[in-house]
């Protein structure tokens, strides 16, 4: 069984008061009008919503203080609906900051009303965009329809829409859609636009709110470990993390959509699947929690090489010879009345399609830790004595040192000297065979490959052996045969592979200072058996919380930081993990890994 992942949408929810400016003769008709032309009168009654936590109730999340505080305010006004309109129009804009009475005192979960403004009679609907993003402020100056405001930002860094101090967090509306806007699903979905309707006074205005909800353009990834594990045969310290493969685009108002989970229809509906049974509470208009960012088609047929353009023009990613800066692993789990106050990493939402669905174009976590074999054994089977052997890295145990080199082949673990321990016993089975020459070397070939591709690799210093036919070896100089053996098994010991040999290469992995890193896709949807690689099982949505519990750690991961694979399936990772993937409103999604 697969575990099952849970998300959340932390929310921050707007009051929109509607209302008209005074008629000609001061009258007031104590009903609201829909807008024509002149102006209109409307007030802001801005609160921040509680966060639920998908699936379990009564674990709410609210966001931080510095995640829901609000420095400035602005809003859009279309003269219509995207709906009625492919690109609506910009008929009016307004924005204020910090002093200003229109913002009034934000809060959580309650705000205080704000002084009524006038608005052009001509708005139909609008976009709320709080403590908008320097480049979406530009944009929104010059813009005259709603395309432009729209339009794609390209950002590498996700502090443009958290703050330097991460306390300055851009938010719009939650819907994906203009507001006034009604959204049922009762099978389908139907959306409804509202006009704007508007009040004949001030007072009436602030007297008469609509609720519009938003969401933060960022998500929010926090990760929970052990400081170590014991696993099989190995022991492990956690180190570091870090997000990979994160988005450099953002729509600053993203189109939401359903997963595969949420949709419904009958494509797929004899595979066991719950389709049309919506699963996320989190999403409160049962309208789709999954979301459509700019990068979200058709990049595995454009993107082969992550080298070029335009891969390297729409993700941030790490290689071994471009690390991150690793954050500390926090002691879990996830479901620390706390956990809203413990260090995230925020990222710019990442969504694919379900043919998109490959670890190159999916944001995943980076684990490093430092993994350390024990019982190491000798060809014979006794107790592998370091010190006995000469062997630094290894202490009288059996246990390889922390810190220290150690090597995988196949599924056995080994020093290098004892690496050398056991291509001499092989080499010593074979030239004392009746046919030398023909007897299989399976493991000296095999780390003599790995030589000859870091040969390749790296140039000159590594140089593979060549191995004597038996008539070679009897000519070699030594007393006897077991010195030939030696001298033969020693020139597998290179400097230059201890200097260039943390790789992986075939069924060699060489773990430099035992250093390992494992790659954890981040889940958005339910993790069952029937999804696999379905739409909307992989990404980081906006104003969603993915909580990563690693639960043991079971065995070593990469020996280096691996390139984002064009061809390597978000479901088919080598390395596997007990993770607890949860979502808040912020939502809250919950993952558990085994590794």
């Amino acid at each position: 069984m697969k575990k099952k992942n849970l998300f959340m949408f932390a929310l921050a929810s707007f009051m929109f008061a509607a209302c008209s400016e005074n008629l000609p003769d001061g009258g007031d008709d104590g009903g609201g009008i829909i807008n024509t032309d002149g102006e209109a009168w409307l007030s802001l009654n801005i609160k921040a919503g509680t966060t639920t936590k998908a699936l379990h109730n009564p674990d709410e999340e609210n966001g931080t203080t510095n995640e829901s505080k609000v420095d400035k305010i602005m809003v859009v006004f279309f003269d219509n609906h995207l709906s009625a309109s492919a690109n609506p129009g910009v008929v009016d804009t307004k924005e204020w900051g910090s002093g200003d009475p229109e913002i009034s005192t934000p809060g959580q979960p309650n705000g205080t009303a704000t002084k009524a403004f006038k608005v052009k009679k001509t708005a139909k609907a609008f976009l709320v965009v709080l403590n908008p993003s320097p480049d979406f402020e530009t944009i929104a100056g010059a813009a005259t329809d709603f395309a432009t405001i729209n339009k794609a930002i390209i950002d590498t860094d996700v502090t443009s829409v958290i703050g330097a101090g991460k306390d300055y967090f851009m938010m719009t509306n939650a819907k994906g859609q203009l507001e006034p806007t009604t959204v049922v699903n009762s099978g389908t979905v139907t959306v409804t636009d509202l006009d704007l309707v508007t009040y004949p006074t001030s007072g009436e205005a602030e007297s008469n709110p609509q609720k519009v909800t938003v969401d933060r353009v960022a998500a929010k990834v926090r990760l929970f470990a052990n400081a170590s594990y014991t696993g099989n045969s190995i022991d492990v310290t956690t180190v570091g993390w870090a997000l990979n493969v994160t988005n450099k685009k953002y729509f600053p108002m993203s189109e939401r959509t359903e997963t595969w989970m949420e949709g419904g229809g009958t494509t797929n509906a004899g595979d066991g699947s719950p389709r049309n049974t919506y699963e996320s509470p989190f999403d409160i208009w049962e309208f789709g929690s999954y979301r459509k960012d700019p990068n979200y088609e058709g990049q595995k047929t454009s993107m082969t090489d992550i080298s070029t353009t335009p891969y390297t023009d729409n993700y941030t990613y790490y290689t071994h010879s471009n690390v991150p800066t690793w954050s500390a692993v926090t002691a879990g789990p996830s479901t620390n009345p706390n956990a809203s106050k413990i260090p995230a990493l925020y990222c710019l939402e990442n969504t694919q399609e379900e043919a998109d669905n490959y670890q190159a174009y999916s944001t995943h976590v980076l684990l490093k830790a430092t993994v350390v074999p024990t019982g190491l054994k000798l060809p014979g089977g006794a107790t592998y004595n370091g010190p006995a052997n000469s062997d630094t890295d290894v202490n009288d145990s059996g246990n390889v040192i922390s810190g220290k080199d150690w090597i995988k082949v196949g599924k056995g673990y080994y020093s290098y000297k004892l690496v050398i321990k056991y291509i001499e016993a092989e080499l010593t089975s074979k030239y004392e065979d009746k046919d030398p020459d023909n007897f299989p070397t399976s493991f000296t070939t095999t780390f003599n490959t790995y030589i000859s591709y870091l040969a390749g690799k790296s140039g000159s210093g590594v140089t593979a052996v060549t191995l004597p036919t038996k008539d070679e070896f009897d000519a070699l100089p030594g007393a006897n045969d077991a010195e030939r053996v030696t001298s033969i098994a020693n020139k597998f010991y290179q400097q230059k592979v201890i200097d260039n040999g943390a790789d992986i290469y075939g069924s060699i992995s060489y773990y430099k200072g035992g250093d390992s890193y494992y790659t954890i896709m981040i889940k958005h949807d339910n993790d069952t058996n029937d999804t696999n690689n379905k739409l909307g099982e992989f990404g980081v949505v906006r104003n969603s919380v993915y909580d990563i519990t690693i639960k043991s750690i079971m065995n070593p991961g990469y020996p280096v930081i691996q390139e984002p694979d064009p061809g390597k399936k978000d479901e088919e990772e080598e390395f596997y993990m007990s993770i607890e993937i949860g979502i808040n409103p912020w939502t809250w999604y919950e993952q558990g890994v085994d590794l």
